[in-house]
């Protein structure tokens, strides 16, 4: 009976150290596995640990070995293991990828997939850098640890390129000559300029032409003759702009000079006359301003600075004054001025045709020229 009790007694002393054994080790495990986050840790490490644990705390028989105990205990070790593995995944998101500073050489498990990930970022960037090109100076400069980034040196002095040398703009004289065509006649010009909005101009005119023209009833054979020289000065508002306002003088000695056609009559002054009587009828058309004064517009400049060739047009009026017309008879009555009744009468006749003439011409007392011009400049 005293054995069977003392082996009774053993029995449950053995019973109460299990049960602490039991309680110190399965309920930490429990509580670390716990606090071990899903979402950062393999679910199939997790599963497999805690299905361990239920199987060796719910033993179907209520009798646990030492083997079982040991077993609890490398699970527990294991689970810790991963927690201690999340916190350093944890620890690796917080540290900046892009340091300047050189590290420690470990070998470590968290170093080891530290620098796994620096090789991860290196690679990127690689990639990063070959896709597009980046300047080498500052890529190292901002990621010295790369491998591109290992034989660079910095550059002790930046090299400054040469600025690009501006096209050197043609040098101008100032003074150009210009052909011209105008209501004028040919002419040919000399410019010079006088300040950025102020040019000279000099200029000569001449042309002679024929025509076969009716004026007051009588058909006349015409000699036009144009000849005149200009002195002007042009002003430009804007020096960026070739529109400009022109004024000046004009030596103007344009006229004409007609003989009527032979006919058996002429009608003078509204009269006929026999052709005997008159003889040939001569008359000259002339300006009475022989210096003129002119104004007008234009465009183009052809002293302008880089120009070498230029395009000039222009629009003006000269103020001629009103025609003067001259016409003589030289048949043997329009000779013979004082002979009775025909002499008289004629020379009446005449002089009505001349303010005849005078009336249809007066329009040309405001002389219109238009011109254009090629230039070149020295």
């Amino acid at each position: 009976m005293s054995n069977s009790g003392n082996s009774s007694q053993v029995g449950l002393f053995c019973l109460s150290i299990i049960t602490t054994f039991l309680i110190s080790g399965v309920i930490p495990q429990q509580v670390i596995a716990a606090e071990i986050d899903p979402n950062t840790t393999n679910e199939k490490e997790h599963e497999s640990a805690e299905l361990a644990i239920d199987q060796q705390s719910k033993n179907s028989s209520g009798v646990t070995t030492l083997s079982s105990l040991q077993s609890l205990s490398k699970e527990a070790k294991l689970i810790q293991a991963l927690s201690k593995n999340n916190n350093s995944k944890k620890e690796l998101n917080s540290i900046p990828l892009h340091t300047n500073s050189q590290t420690d050489v470990s070998y470590d498990a968290a170093d080891l997939q530290l620098e796994g990930e620096f090789a991860l970022v290196e690679k990127k960037m690689e990639e990063q850098f070959l896709a597009r090109q980046v300047d080498i100076d500052t890529f190292c400069r901002n990621y010295p640890l790369n491998s591109r980034c290992a034989n660079y040196q910095p550059p002790q002095q930046q090299r400054q390129q040469p600025a690009a040398q501006p096209a050197v703009e043609r040098q101008s004289s100032g003074y150009a000559i210009t052909g011209k065509v105008s209501t004028l006649g040919f002419g040919i010009e000399g410019t010079g300029a006088i300040s950025p909005n102020f040019n000279g101009r000099l200029g000569f005119n001449y042309f002679d032409f024929g025509i076969n023209t009716e004026q007051a009833d009588i058909d006349y054979d015409a000699d036009v003759r144009l000849l005149s020289a200009t002195a002007l000065v042009d002003w430009f508002p804007s020096s960026r702009s070739e529109f400009r306002l022109t004024g000046g003088l004009a030596y103007n000695n344009n006229k004409v000079e007609g003989t009527a056609r032979s006919a058996e009559t002429l009608e003078i002054g509204g009269v006929e006359f026999p052709l005997a009587l008159v003889g040939q009828l001569e008359g000259e058309l002339t300006f009475p301003n022989t210096i003129s004064p002119y104004i007008g517009i234009g465009y183009g400049n052809p002293v302008r600075q880089g120009r070498q060739f230029g395009f000039s047009i222009d629009l003006g009026i000269l103020f001629a004054g009103s025609p003067q017309v001259d016409l003589n008879a030289t048949g043997p009555v329009g000779t013979l001025v004082g002979a009775p009744v025909v002499g008289p009468f004629l020379q009446d006749a005449i002089q009505r045709e001349e303010e005849d003439l005078e009336d249809e011409l007066r329009g040309l007392r405001i002389y219109p020229v238009l011109s254009v011009g090629v230039s070149y400049q020295f």
